[in-house]
């Protein structure tokens, strides 16, 4: 399953369209005579739809007189320069352990992910008819998918996870050290094989297999695309939203989606001291709001918001079973409270009757074992 460039850009072009369609909500001026002040800061691939964002932001009645600083980079080490200080009223992170981080340091308030509802007027716990958001998971601000990115036209055949294992096939994904990218991608990886009815221990072979196959490592998904383009490996794992921005700008790439795949879901939080600047919480709404979903899908995210999402879905590949998209909630009932720490922890633990097979610090293991962040 392929989507090609011309496509997006006509729904890329058709985004004011459907902002002026559907229903926006009403945003609280943020103050029309002096000039208020937002710091944003994010993962490296939400930069140039965040600049976007602001921009469109500045045009509205709460956006008058709102300026902006931004910082973005690889997920982990933003949330780091945060944690040591960095000047932030809003965070859009890869992953929620970045949330959980800042929170943890005192910088996110405990509640943040009842911010959609408080301050984005999105509910997601609604269902049925009243189904405000795709999927229930909160405080989430843009959804995406992991996919391949390949020479142009795919001289290598490249269809499906087991193809990514094969001889001659020479990997690039960013380093799960520094990345959220790199985490989601391994995880897609992972649950691919699993989608396959194959086993937990099968799965950690085939990864075993996948990072072999790994050239190079960059330390965020931004970087990790700069690498691919300038001609290291053949096949790229990306975020979906990434490769489209790419394809659009001319890039000398195809976009495979695989059959099975994860569903990537960016969350986004104010800060304390986001919660206490007015302009900052306007444009949190703004963010939530249809004007600023369809800002988000023009630029190739898959919308958070259900109405956004029935207008501009058949734009996004699909998939031919629904279990074929898997979610972190999927993989562990504790979502990524559990899936981090058996997957990414630093503590490799074995089960007694297995010492070749962690259950916790799986990738952390494997990437050793192949010679990777050592």
């Amino acid at each position: 399953m392929r989507l090609h460039s011309s496509r997006f850009r006509g729904l890329l072009g058709a985004a004011g369209g459907v902002s002026l369609t559907l229903t926006s909500i009403a945003l609280v001026p943020a103050g029309a005579s002096t000039t208020s002040h937002v710091s944003v800061v994010g993962y490296s691939v939400a930069g140039p739809v965040t600049k976007a964002l602001e921009t469109a932001f500045q045009k509205t009645p709460a956006g008058q007189n709102v300026t902006f600083t931004n910082s973005f980079g690889a997920s982990d080490t933003e949330t780091n320069n945060v944690v040591n200080g960095q000047s932030a009223d809003l965070v859009n992170l890869s992953y929620e352990p970045n949330i959980a981080t800042l929170v943890t340091a005192g910088k996110v308030p405990v509640n943040w992910a009842r911010q959609e509802l408080t301050y984005g007027r999105v509910n997601p716990a609604l269902q049925g008819k009243r189904q405000q958001t795709v999927y229930p998971t909160p405080g989430i601000v843009t959804d995406s998918v992991v996919v391949f990115v390949v020479r142009p036209n795919n001289p290598l055949h490249i269809a499906t996870w087991g193809d990514l294992i094969k001889s001659g096939v020479q990997l690039v994904t960013p380093n799960p050290l520094t990345s959220g990218s790199a985490k989601w991608n391994l995880l897609a990886g992972y649950t691919s094989q699993l989608s396959l009815k194959r086993t937990p221990t099968q799965a950690q072979n085939y990864l075993k297999s996948l990072l072999a196959n790994t050239v190079a490592q960059p330390t965020s998904g931004s970087a990790a695309l700069s690498t691919f383009l300038a001609g290291t490996g053949n096949v790229l794992l990306a975020y979906e939203d990434d490769a489209l921005a790419a394809n659009a700008a001319g890039d000398a790439i195809e976009i495979v989606t695989p059959p099975q795949t994860l569903l990537i879901e960016n969350p986004v939080a104010l800060t304390q001291t986001g919660v206490a600047n007015p302009a900052a919480t306007a444009f949190y709404q703004y963010l939530f709001s249809t004007r600023g979903q369809s800002i988000y899908s023009s630029f190739g995210y898959r919308s958070v918001l259900k109405s956004v999402w029935t207008h501009n879905q058949n734009a996004f590949p699909s998939f031919k079973k629904a279990s074929y998209l898997w979610t972190i909630a999927k993989i562990a009932k504790g979502g990524w409270t559990s899936v981090d720490p058996t997957f990414f922890g630093t503590s490799i633990v074995f089960p007694s009757n297995d010492a070749t097979h962690p259950s916790s610090g799986i990738v952390t293991y494997l990437e050793q074992f192949a010679g990777k962040n050592t």
